[in-house]
């Protein structure tokens, strides 16, 4: 059985996503070996992430962001105040009756 492609958009934004790690790391003087050591990770995993590959664990993900300065971008991953759907749902859980 061979495995589901990744579906097309979701791989761009992964691309995406690592070009913009690269670019940071580079920004700051580092290499991916560098990178690698100051987030406790592989540097097979910083490659990994660089290059947007889907099999890329979040822990891997937060941990670069911790070591370049930029775990605060992680955290406004699904911030509940940029979801209109989440403010909805919530202002309709207010109002019910109890």
């Amino acid at each position: 059985m061979s495995a589901t492609p990744f579906p097309v958009l979701p791989s761009r934004s992964l691309q995406d996503l690592g070009e913009r790690v690269a670019l940071a790391r580079r920004a700051r003087g580092l290499t991916q070996r560098d990178l690698a050591h100051l987030a406790g990770v592989g540097a097979s995993s910083i490659v990994a992430l660089e290059k947007g590959h889907p099999g890329v664990a979040l822990g891997t993900l937060a941990r670069a962001l911790d070591a370049l300065g930029l775990l605060a971008e992680f955290d406004e991953l699904l911030a509940p105040q940029r979801d209109p759907a989440l403010t909805t749902f919530a202002t309709h859980q207010l109002r019910r009756p109890r």
